[in-house]
């Protein structure tokens, strides 16, 4: 008799229930994680396409706009690989794009090339220098 009354004793059984969901709410968390963080590089790469194209716009040097696209990304671990284009019209136009492969944060190293995610950014402008 006592023993059939311990199986039905619900002493603790909250305990157990959290424990099972526990691993529920690390991947949930987990995930938004990865959801803000690349939130966070599409922004990165926003600004600094338009810093980009700022600059180009008042110099019309290529080099100095691509220098500038470089420092605004930095040394940021959510953007690898970047490369800048401009594609320069007759009329002063121009189209700045800006690529770049944003890696997975929770992903183990080795694959983070695998499973990377391309990334691109254009800023259109009108050169400012006659």
């Amino acid at each position: 008799m006592k023993g059939l009354q311990t199986l039905r004793n619900e002493k603790g059984a909250l305990s157990i229930e959290f424990l099972g969901i526990l691993p529920f709410y690390f991947l949930f968390f987990l995930l938004l994680w990865q959801v803000v963080a690349s939130g966070y590089a599409v922004m990165s790469l926003k600004s600094a396409a338009n810093d980009g194209a700022s600059v180009y716009a008042m110099t019309e040097d290529a080099g100095e706009a691509q220098t500038t696209v470089m420092q605004s990304i930095g040394g940021s671990e959510l953007l690898a690989n970047a490369n800048v284009s401009i594609n320069a019209q007759g009329n002063g136009a121009f189209t700045l794009t800006v690529s770049a492969q944003h890696p997975l944060v929770f992903i183990p190293a080795e694959w983070k090339k695998e499973t990377a995610i391309s990334l691109n950014s254009k800023a259109a402008g009108k050169v400012f220098v006659p």
